[in-house]
């Protein structure tokens, strides 16, 4: 298969491409390839923003702008309930390291392939830490043959497995971005950012 028309995974990105966007639709104007039109900043977002800054602002995860009606708690469960799950599980919701720990769990899930997870682990520094600087793999195995008469979700998983696919050797370094060099050599006062 030619793979400008073609998917590389095989999966379909419901999250970006609408149902009908196929190549009989003309409508969305893809052409050949799949373009993904994101926005600079969705409302979820915004709320998952707020979310953070009112629990470390205030020192807890009940922590609530005097300017607006929902505390970080309430906000983040704005997201969930639209996704039709339920809200943040008590066990989070009375420690900040937990709460905060839902909070970056929750924007690498509705924030995904969006290009945000590079910089949001700049800026909580955690770009070097375990198991953020990971990408994993999870294998299993089904206990029974396969049989297109039962439905898969009673099949039971055996051997479950995770495993590391890449890890990145980062460095404190990355925490800054670098200048080009025609700036940096402007004039000797202008150094470049440590690391670089």
């Amino acid at each position: 298969d030619n793979p400008s028309k073609t998917s590389r995974t095989g999966y379909f990105n419901y999250k970006f491409i609408p149902l009908g966007a196929n190549k009989d639709d003309s409508d969305y104007g893809y052409g050949k390839a799949t373009h993904l039109h994101l926005s600079w900043l969705r409302l979820a977002e915004v709320y998952l923003l707020y979310a953070e800054a009112a629990a470390q602002g205030y020192g807890s995860p009940t922590g609530k702008s005097p300017t607006f009606t929902k505390n970080a708690i309430e906000a983040v469960n704005v997201i969930r309930e639209r996704a039709g799950v339920s809200g943040v599980a008590d066990s989070y919701t009375s420690d900040l390291e937990k709460f905060m720990g839902e909070v970056r769990r929750e924007r690498a899930v509705e924030l995904a392939y969006e290009g945000h997870r590079f910089n949001d682990l700049r800026r909580w520094k955690l770009l070097t830490v375990y198991p953020y600087n990971i990408k994993t793999t999870q294998k299993f195995d089904r206990a029974e043959a396969f049989n297109p008469e039962t439905n898969p979700k009673e099949r039971k998983v055996v051997n479950f497995r995770e495993e590391i696919v890449t890890q990145r050797n980062l460095s404190g370094k990355h925490y800054w971005l670098p200048f080009k060099t025609d700036d940096v050599t402007m004039y000797p006062e202008f150094n470049q950012n440590p690391g670089w």
